[in-house]
């Protein structure tokens, strides 16, 4: 039986389009001649997305089945490849990191790279955002946001995070 959404969930539904497109449009417009204060409002402004995201309500779904079309995941996958490749660029050599993906469990550190995490959410969130403007049913376009988020781009930012509070020149 589905609850009714608190304000605070409300206020996430209608808050999450406007940082998604903020966080993507920041990460979009730098280049390698603004390293610091890119750094410094990266911190900003995942933090802001993320808080958002986390407040998103959990609904059931509408639809059982998404058709997934190929050339669409083909063409995102490019656009990563090539926003962390401009990332990279802008990171230097606080892009490279070691991590663990289960800290609860003892496991072998693996290498991370920061601009792939930024990309990678950057690529989630365009998702969302062409998501809510395809025409699918509302409860679809939020069950994908909140699971997006916790299935996926939140471990990204949260070794983007820590990499960056732990290396980087923070206001």
């Amino acid at each position: 039986m589905p609850h009714e959404l608190t304000q605070d969930e409300k206020l996430a539904l209608e808050s999450f389009p406007l940082v998604a497109r903020e966080f993507c449009q920041f990460v979009e417009q730098t280049g390698p001649d603004q390293r610091e204060p890119f750094i410094q409002q990266l911190f900003v402004q995942l933090t802001k997305v993320c808080e958002v995201a986390n407040r998103l309500p959990w609904v059931d779904p509408t639809t059982a089945d998404v058709e997934i079309n190929q050339d669409d995941i083909q063409a995102r996958a490019d656009e990563c490849f090539k926003l962390s490749e401009k990332l990279r660029k802008v990171f230097g050599s606080l892009d490279s990191y070691w991590d663990v993906f289960d800290p609860t469990q003892k496991e072998e550190p693996v290498n991370g790279s920061l601009a792939r995490d930024i990309a990678e959410i950057c690529m989630d969130l365009a998702d969302s955002l062409d998501l809510l403007e395809s025409g699918t049913d509302l409860n679809d376009v939020y069950w994908q946001w909140r699971f997006d988020f916790r299935s996926h781009w939140a471990r990204h930012a949260g070794s983007a995070l820590k990499v960056l509070l732990l290396n980087a020149e923070l206001p």
